[in-house]
């Protein structure tokens, strides 16, 4: 009977389908889940619920009833989308963008409590921390099950870290919603309801969105815990946190609390107290990782690049083929060209032309992205294509060639859907440490970009003011885009420091309906909270101010 139990837990742990409602109710602990004394009985019964988690991650939040819900890894995507570094580069020669399955955040349109990537965000996190919460609660304060704990702790931290940054509703330019601004009054400062191993049903039904000292400080009691049960924790496998794994977190953690005010709360540190300490930790992260960032030929490996672990990624998701969604519910089949079965070869997602006039000739993660006037000498010796089928697949300017299907498989999407995804990178906590640095000691970050980018450019030259913050933050920013274009990264970096899209040229970005004039924040950078949540807990008095339609393109929308 136990271990039926045991197995019934993990079953549905790894289902991951919710309701559309009441997502937060989902978390909550249910008859039948396993308790410590059943744990104990069954090493091979936490050892599977353990697996619960990274599998979690990795599956749709609503059944697959969009092509892109496919867990953590379309996360990235959709940001990348939302802040305009992925670009459907088939409007170039006018073909059809829609084959671009991510293109909401474009337009900004149906982004509110009611649309889909309301319920997208929410289904997909909330699940997810209840599997940790269960974890949480079997191990208790069992220090036989502490790296257990510690694993969960950190999972669980990872998940409310993105929430805090997706629900900060932040001060945005709508000028064609009037309301916007007022409504935004009244929900700054507030983030995600925190929902525990120890929330009961009661309190589910009126949880209030915590504020952001509030999660913050139970984020990092998280990871202090975690730093903890994970300090002599070697993982067995890719997919679970190490030391540096957490550390990496508090980096993330501290460089979000560096965009707001100096003393602003009296317990999360904030401002040029909070970058420093990004700096601090993302040092810890990468001494004690102690591995080297990605080479070029690790970057531009046809059948390797971005499919599999590299000695840089700290933390992974690493997929099989019993963890495939299906041919197109997946992040190969929506980002590798070279996947012939999926959306690539036809949306063709790649950088804007701003994105490759900027970069340098000589930068070798270039060398991925085609020109504007593609041809197979673009990319020979770096596809899996012949020249007759790269020629006769038609591709426009400026595709990247960054993400590969697993193993160089084009055709079985079984297999080439089967990749691992970073979600800890080495060369994220550099560019974490250079900017956060760049806030109180510009010549110190001068030094650590130059040391950085020589590995991307050996003829790697800054042209602007070495003095200036603002353009120095801006560079970093910058090559911090081209270094994690389509992992998603950066969205929370522009939403921090304010900083615009600029598409206003349709010459330059021919995404018709999406040409935005550089005004800072864009208003559905700031996430609402799905209707449904909302209606079963009464908790949540205000949501964050609908987005849709605040910001109107200088250009329609196409046909």
């Amino acid at each position: 009977m136990k271990m039926n139990k045991i197995f019934k837990l993990t079953a549905v742990a790894l289902c991951g389908v919710v309701a559309l409602t009441g997502c937060i109710r989902e978390t909550l602990p249910q008859t039948g889940t396993v308790t410590q004394g059943q744990v104990q009985d069954s090493s091979a019964g936490i050892d599977a619920s353990l697996k619960g988690l990274p599998s979690g991650l990795m599956n749709a939040a609503y059944g697959m009833w969009s092509h892109g819900d496919f867990g953590y890894t379309s996360f990235g995507v959709w940001n990348d989308h939302a802040n305009h570094l992925i670009m459907p580069c088939t409007v170039w020669s006018g073909g059809n963008q829609y084959y671009d399955r991510f293109q909401q955040p474009y337009y900004g349109l149906g982004m509110g409590a009611s649309g889909y990537m309301a319920y997208h965000y929410w289904g997909q996190n909330y699940p997810n921390i209840k599997l940790c919460n269960d974890m949480i609660a079997t191990c208790g304060d069992d220090e036989s099950l502490a790296t257990y704990r510690g694993i969960a702790k950190a999972f669980r931290a990872l998940l409310y870290i993105d929430m805090a940054r997706m629900y900060d509703a932040l001060p945005a330019n709508a000028p064609d919603n009037a309301n916007y601004a007022a409504e935004l009054l009244e929900v700054q400062g507030l983030t995600v309801p925190i929902v525990t191993e120890a929330t009961t049903e009661q309190d589910a039904a009126n949880n209030p969105r915590a504020t952001r000292d509030e999660l913050f400080t139970f984020i990092f009691a998280d990871l202090a815990d975690a730093a903890t049960c994970l300090a002599e924790y070697k993982p067995t496998s890719v997919n679970y946190p190490s030391l540096a794994a957490v550390y990496a977190l508090y980096a993330r953690a501290y460089l979000w609390l560096g965009g707001f005010e100096i003393g602003l709360y009296s317990d999360v540190p904030t401002g040029a107290d909070a970058y420093r300490l990004a700096a601090e930790y993302a040092r810890k992260a990468i001494d004690t990782a102690g591995g080297a960032i990605m080479t070029e030929a690790e970057w531009t490996n046809p059948r390797t690049a971005f499919n599999t672990v590299a000695s840089s990624w700290i933390w992974s998701l690493q997929m099989s083929t019993d963890t495939v969604l299906g041919n197109l519910h997946a992040f190969a089949a929506h980002m590798c060209p070279e996947a012939t079965y999926g959306y690539t070869p036809l949306a063709q997602p790649g950088v804007t032309q701003a994105m490759y006039n900027r970069m340098s000739r000589t930068d070798w993660r270039k060398s991925v992205i085609l020109s504007p006037e593609p041809s197979y000498e673009d990319i020979k010796g770096r596809t899996l294509y012949t020249e007759e089928e790269f020629n006769a697949a038609k591709f426009n300017p400026y595709v990247s060639f960054k993400f590969r299907p697993a193993g160089g498989e084009m055709v079985d999407f079984m297999t080439a859907n089967a990749i691992t995804f970073p979600i800890v990178r080495l060369e994220e906590m550099y560019f974490i440490e250079m900017e956060a640095t760049a806030h109180y000691d510009v010549a110190t970050a001068n030094t650590l970009l130059y040391t950085f980018m020589y590995n991307r450019d050996p003829y790697y030259a800054y042209a602007g003011n070495q003095s200036d913050v603002d353009a120095l933050v801006d560079e970093i920013i910058f090559q911090k885009q081209v270094e994690f274009w389509g992992e998603g990264h950066t969205l929370f970096d522009m939403k921090r420091l304010n900083m615009s899209v600029d598409t206003s040229d349709p010459n330059t970005y021919p995404v018709a309906g999406a040409n935005f004039e550089p005004i800072g924040r864009l208003p559905w950078w700031n996430a609402c909270i799905p209707m449904g949540e909302m209606q079963v807990n009464l908790g949540i008095q205000k949501n964050n101010p609908d987005p849709s339609g605040a910001l109107k393109s200088s250009t329609s929308m196409p046909e």
